[in-house]
């Protein structure tokens, strides 16, 4: 797991406290009480990213749009083993087509911090 920081709470796109720091004073705002924030990423996982539940529930959707109140959902029907497989297959798929080792996935909740005195260069 790796630790990252924002000024605004959207964009994690510094690796060291120091990076962040720097970027508040780029933008003028390094001062004692500004807010940063830092999170905890991991690598993201294929795994998330293609849900047989979510497939499932479009294809009832679009089987509902097509025929109307008649549709009695037989997509959403499907038992736990019959998804497990269908994850299974999208899983295979994804890993075997799809690249996403450049991303990283936010793990909990970040973290609020405010600039103190010590985090402030000698010179300010």
């Amino acid at each position: 797991m790796e630790k990252r920081y924002s000024i605004n709470d959207e964009d994690y796109s510094y690796m060291e406290l120091g990076d962040v720091l720097d970027a508040l004073d780029c933008d003028g705002l390094l001062e004692v009480g500004a807010v940063y924030y830092e999170a905890d990423f991991q690598p993201m996982t294929i795994t998330n990213l293609m849900r047989a539940d979510l497939l499932l529930e479009q294809a009832d959707e679009a089987g509902y749009d097509a025929v109307g109140d008649c549709w009695d959902n037989p997509f959403l029907a499907v038992g736990a083993e019959a998804r497990r497989e269908l994850q299974d297959l999208l899983n295979a798929w994804a890993e075997k087509h799809v690249d996403v080792s450049g991303y990283y996935e936010i793990v909990g909740n970040p973290r609020q911090w405010t600039v103190n005195a010590d985090d402030l260069p000698a010179n300010t």
